[in-house]
């Protein structure tokens, strides 16, 4: 699993755009979005919105996420979900403290992914009498920056 969190300004656009980008990166079925969770202050009055939901193992997370971003009346649902799962038994709710610092027209966006991709390459390096080595992510663009990093796991 890989957690990505992005921050948004007050002069954030966002026109369907994150959405979509979810929608393109679960399409060829390499990912899957495993729970994706927005809160934000609206832009005209700072109220908090949000929406959160798991992934499914069949279908798209995704295409529940289109009523949330058009239509009022389900984001006003969608938030009060929302709040409702992120409420702690002592009173504290994750989400408003989260959206706390928030201004209007702000919004942090979460997504938990899903690498199926690994899953496959791990299953045949397996059969194949392989073992993990490393699994990390790095800044290098080239694996001859990396040889080192590679070797040191080899010896360990």
């Amino acid at each position: 699993m890989q957690l990505l969190a992005f921050r948004f300004d007050a002069a954030a656009s966002y026109e369907g755009r994150l959405v979509g980008a979810l929608e393109r990166m679960e399409s060829g079925g390499a990912l899957r979005i495993a729970e994706v969770l927005f809160v934000g202050r609206d832009p005209e009055g700072g109220e908090l919105v949000a929406v959160s939901g798991r992934g499914r193992q069949q279908g798209s997370l995704v295409a529940s996420l289109l009523g949330f971003r058009l239509e009022p009346a389900e984001r006003k649902r969608a938030t009060e979900r929302a709040l409702q799962a992120f409420q702690h038994d002592d009173g504290r709710n994750q989400l408003e403290e989260l959206a706390k610092d928030l201004p209007a027209g702000g919004a942090i966006a979460a997504v938990l992914i899903e690498h199926r991709w690994a899953e496959a390459l791990n299953a045949a390096v397996g059969e194949m009498g392989g073992r993990d080595l490393l699994g990390e992510f790095v800044d290098a663009t080239e694996l001859s920056a990396l040889v080192p990093r590679i070797a040191s796991a080899a010896q360990g």
